[in-house]
């Protein structure tokens, strides 16, 4: 096994630089993928489900998101693990790590799946989320699926840890790509929301088999003596990662969770609209801050403050490109596209866009922050913070909700990311370098295309003409490949 190797000279730099664009453009493919499902499915699923039917498959939707909290930390305590087992070149280590991973989730998974169903069983469920007869199983079905899925990703983290995360999501994407045609054509046919679910999971599940082929298993295989679910192994994993758990926990609240709150005050046919206005935001608060997932390794593999700054540089880079296009482009064209796309209905409410752009951008910030603190071994600061973030998002989320409707809970979302200002400070610090160079140097150069751009599209807007939207949206997206290559050269 060879350790991934840390951006401490030019060659590495490169490999670095290349792991980071190829990840970039899996990322965006996968987000693409999933767009074209929810844009080109949405009008079929609710014209055979119904408004209800279709809150009940974005609760589900948001339900397999959610199931992030049965992590426990682990995944990310087993990436920086192998990382360092990696550095070190100690196999023994490597595998000691990898099957404390597998093992502790796999315990949380099943845990979790028999509580849900005992939930279920009660009729809490359905009582509680206010969902039609049936509903319920839905969601058991989701859990259990999921958990199956969470666990074949895991399986792929020494592929991550190698600095070839690149690869996992490749092979996420050829599921994403795959469930549409195949979860389209299943609700053409008849298909209830039941069996499109177990579709939708099979296809995320299936393809993380595929990288295991062409690797060498028997460096994975389990160490001397390990037993599968030796509760003092599950326990001490669970307890090494729960500050890394911690941060799952407010990823999950201030995100997806939000669908389930929407829907417990307003019913599922809002919280359905809801899901499809969040997962729009994900063109920000995800696939723009993708580069930080790459990072993480980096970071823990690097020696001195300058490596660290120059890991966390590049990705910040990648990071502000795309967070920043992204935000400019939903905060003055998102409501006019959104209308477009959503065209008779009454539910795109006025200042949705800049408030959805505005959660974007804080949820990005926040998603680069922890996965730094985390690779700087600082995860315990930024955890602490990142769940007071998630409470104060949530309440605010609420407060939101009540004065303003739905632009209200973007608005309100996004006030916990003024207890992140400290972690980002220490990360700076760790990197040797104030805030200013940190944070502000590395996006300088962006600022006059993004000027073009705002110009640009507000001038669109003022024409009011859909056509000259898309073209406007197409010349940005231009401007925004051309600073890529700047990045590059």
């Amino acid at each position: 096994m060879n350790s991934q190797t840390s951006p401490d000279n030019s060659s590495a730099r490169k490999l670095y630089h290349r792991e980071l664009f190829s990840n970039q453009v899996w990322q965006g493919v996968n987000f693409l993928s999933k767009a074209g499902f929810l844009i080109l499915l949405t009008p079929l699923m609710v014209s055979r489900w119904g408004a209800e039917g279709y809150g009940i498959f974005a609760l589900a939707s948001s339900l397999l998101v959610s199931m992030a909290l049965l992590d426990g930390g682990v995944r990310s305590l087993t990436r920086l693990r192998l990382a360092e087992a990696l550095k070190s070149d100690d196999p023994l280590a490597f595998r000691q790590a990898y099957w404390s991973g597998m093992t502790t989730f796999s315990a949380v998974a099943i845990l979790a799946f028999l509580l849900i169903a005992w939930l279920n069983a009660m009729g809490w469920i359905e009582s509680v989320l206010r969902l039609p007869a049936g509903g319920g199983l839905v969601m058991v079905v989701t859990v259990g699926l999921t958990g199956l899925y969470m666990l074949t990703t895991l399986a792929l983290e020494p592929i991550a840890a190698r600095g070839n995360l690149s690869m996992v999501k490749a092979v996420n994407t050829m599921g994403a790509l795959a469930s549409l045609p195949i979860c389209g054509g299943a609700i053409w046919m008849g298909a209830s929301i039941l069996p499109t679910v177990v579709l939708f999971s099979l296809c995320s599940i299936i393809p993380n088999f595929f990288p295991l082929f062409r690797e060498n298993l028997s460096a994975w295989r389990p160490p001397p003596g390990f037993r599968v679910f030796d509760f003092a192994v599950v326990f001490s994993t669970l307890r090494d990662g729960i500050w890394f758990y911690l941060t799952t926990v407010a990823l999950i609240i201030k995100g997806h969770a939000l669908t389930f709150v929407v829907s417990a005050v307003a019913g599922p046919e809002t919280a359905g609209v809801f899901y499809i206005l969040l997962r729009v935001t994900e063109i920000i608060g995800n696939v723009g801050a993708t580069a930080s997932d790459t990072s993480l390794a980096s970071l823990a593999q690097a020696t001195t403050p300058e490596t660290r700054a120059e890991a966390f540089r590049q990705s910040w880079r990648y990071t502000g490109l795309f967070c920043l296009h992204g935000s400019l482009l939903l905060a003055i064209l998102g409501e006019p596209l959104l209308r477009l796309w959503m065209a008779g209905t009454q539910q795109i409410p006025a200042g949705v866009g800049p408030a959805m752009a505005l959660f974007g951008f804080t949820a990005a910030f926040s998603r680069v922050v922890v996965n730094a603190s985390m690779g700087l071994h600082a995860v315990h600061f930024a955890a602490k913070a990142n769940l007071a973030e998630a409470g104060l998002d949530v309440a605010g989320a609420l407060v939101g909700f009540h004065l303003a409707g739905l632009p209200g809970v973007f608005v309100g979302g996004s006030l916990g990311i003024l207890c992140l200002i400290f972690p980002a400070l220490h990360v700076a610090n760790l990197c040797g370098q104030q805030a200013r160079a940190t944070y502000w140097e590395p996006w300088k150069s962006l600022f006059p295309g993004l000027l073009i751009c705002a110009v640009l599209q507000g001038g669109a807007l003022w024409i009011a003409n859909y056509p000259v939207y898309l073209v406007v949206a197409g010349i940005s997206g231009i401007i925004a490949l051309w600073q890529l290559k700047q990045i590059h050269s």
